[in-house]
């Protein structure tokens, strides 16, 4: 009985230094990629929240597998320096500006007040030369539609979040995953004043036909319940709209924090081949612990 006990404590002591050697190699990987490919700052978080954080050795959670499951961003157009300082300190992952009419004074400043948050921008043009003045000024990040050049945000270290509206044909929809331009993230449009249930489907089946992660904006605030059904949806980060207060952000961002002890989530499906050759999507359920 000795022997058998000194055995099993051997393997699993083996199976413990496999699974901490994965673990570190699955960060170490991950670092290096996002180094050669000078990946932004809000494209690493938000893959980082979307696959997942490899647990650290010693399997003691670290701070990237405490980070809230899901993004909180903010529409800054119409926000001064001291209302930005005042939502950075509330924890808002990221912050979105809006390309037209922004002067490079007014960007610089906002700049200097986010901080390290990442700041992206709102590409409104499609003209070549203007996308590439607003992204010379040094964003981290773009938001764009499906109107703009190709060759206009192809640039290295650029984060890319392509948007799209609910109205969009599924075929499409899963087109994006072959597209030739790397895709961060792929944001939904919307201006109605609260969740559907109509809205729940729609993300619940982008969710199934993307491999990339899903962003929706919200025309106004959300509770404790619309936030947990839209990440049971598998929405991975909320754009807020303008002139929310530093509260709001921070009652949010609380709400976030506790998803992934309580919520099962909707996981991108499986596509599976049916008889008549069609695809036939499988959906599967996580829960996060």
């Amino acid at each position: 009985m000795a022997l058998l006990a000194i055995t099993i404590q051997s393997s699993l002591s083996v199976w413990n230094l496999h699974y901490a050697c994965f673990a570190f190699s699955v960060h170490f990987a991950y670092n290096i990629a996002s180094i050669a490919n000078k990946m932004s700052k809000f494209a690493e978080k938000l893959q980082r929240i979307y696959r997942g954080s490899a647990p650290a050795l010693g399997f003691h959670k670290s701070d990237e597998a405490e980070s809230p499951p899901l993004l909180i961003m903010a529409n800054l157009m119409k926000t001064g320096t001291a209302e930005a300082n005042a939502l950075v300190a509330a924890g808002i992952d990221a912050g979105i500006v809006s390309a037209k009419g922004l002067s490079a004074k007014s960007f610089g400043e906002l700049v200097k007040s986010v901080g390290d948050v990442p700041l992206g921008l709102s590409l409104e043009s499609t003209e070549k030369e203007a996308i590439a003045k607003s992204i010379g000024r040094g964003c981290d990040f773009v938001v764009f539609g499906l109107k703009t050049p190709l060759e206009a945000v192809n640039k290295e270290g650029l984060g890319r979040v392509l948007k799209i509206e609910p109205s969009l044909e599924p075929g499409l929809v899963r087109a994006i995953n072959a597209l030739p331009l790397e895709i961060d993230g792929v944001l939904v449009t919307g201006d109605e004043p609260v969740i559907t249930i109509e809205r729940l489907l729609i993300y619940q089946r982008f969710t199934e036909l993307l491999n990339k992660p899903l962003l929706v904006t919200l025309s106004s605030t959300v509770t404790a319940d619309e936030l947990s059904s839209l990440f049971e949806a598998g929405v991975n980060g909320l754009v807020l709209p303008e002139a929310l207060s530093a509260e709001v952000f921070a009652n949010l961002k609380k709400s976030a924090g506790g998803l992934s002890r309580t919520t099962k989530r909707r996981t991108r499906a499986a596509l599976l081949p049916r008889v008549s050759g069609e695809l036939e999507a499988e959906v599967e359920e996580e829960e996060e612990e």
